[in-house]
């Protein structure tokens, strides 16, 4: 499948919203679904190196991020080690917390070998209060270490286009809440989607085998 193809299966495939804290209380606030299709047209930034990521590859956007530190950075530069993947925000009271906490089981979970090939990103999509400032105290707060994990704040658009390509619908239902998927996507050494948790009651066993089957031998 190629990338562009890619991003419209994502699109029409998308999971059904959950909310973070309680029901989908959507018809308050324009969808955000429909703001990823206005935004995503201008929104094709792609490049291709030849020797790194193929066609399947997150890392051929170009967007920038900013990380808990305020450093400016783009995806490829997560290229190189299994990342577990996670589109939340940290005023979420329900879902998220959960699904931090099932990211740090997954961290458990993996033998010595595979932790050293793994990096967590967390991807908020709040981010006019998602600061670096607030991502960093959050980080703090959780036990987040910069050597396993990544939090990333970046601009509306880019936001709507990563959601687009790791197949995540969310929208904002009020001035301080949203629903969104709830799920933990898996990217290979090259930023190819290789597994997806798709609920919060799934178990995190095949997460743990999709990424040590990607441990280098």
């Amino acid at each position: 499948m190629k990338f562009h193809s890619l991003v419209a299966f994502l699109l029409t495939n998308a999971l059904f919203l959950i909310g973070c804290s309680g029901g989908d209380r959507g018809s308050r606030q324009p969808s955000s679904q429909t703001q990823m299709t206005e935004d995503h047209s201008s929104h094709q930034k792609m490049t291709m190196d030849a020797t790194k990521p193929t066609d399947e590859s997150i890392y051929n956007v170009t967007s920038t991020w900013k990380n808990r530190d305020g450093k400016t950075l783009n995806l490829a530069e997560l290229r190189g080690k299994i990342q577990v993947v996670a589109m939340v925000y940290t005023h979420c009271e329900h879902a998220c917390p959960r699904i931090l906490a099932d990211m740090k089981r997954i961290r458990d979970g993996l033998s010595r070998k595979a932790l050293g090939e793994t990096n967590f990103v967390l991807v908020s999509i709040d981010p006019q209060r998602d600061t670096p400032k607030r991502l960093s105290r959050f980080a703090d707060d959780n036990n987040l270490s910069e050597t396993q994990w990544t939090l990333l704040n970046g601009a509306r658009g880019d936001i709507l286009e990563l959601a687009a390509l790791l197949g995540v619908r969310y929208k904002r239902i009020s001035d301080t809440d949203f629903t969104h998927s709830n799920m933990i996507s898996v990217l290979n050494k090259e930023g190819e989607i290789i597994h997806q948790r798709k609920k919060l009651e799934d178990q995190q066993s095949a997460v743990i085998a999709a990424i040590e089957q990607h441990t280098s031998n």
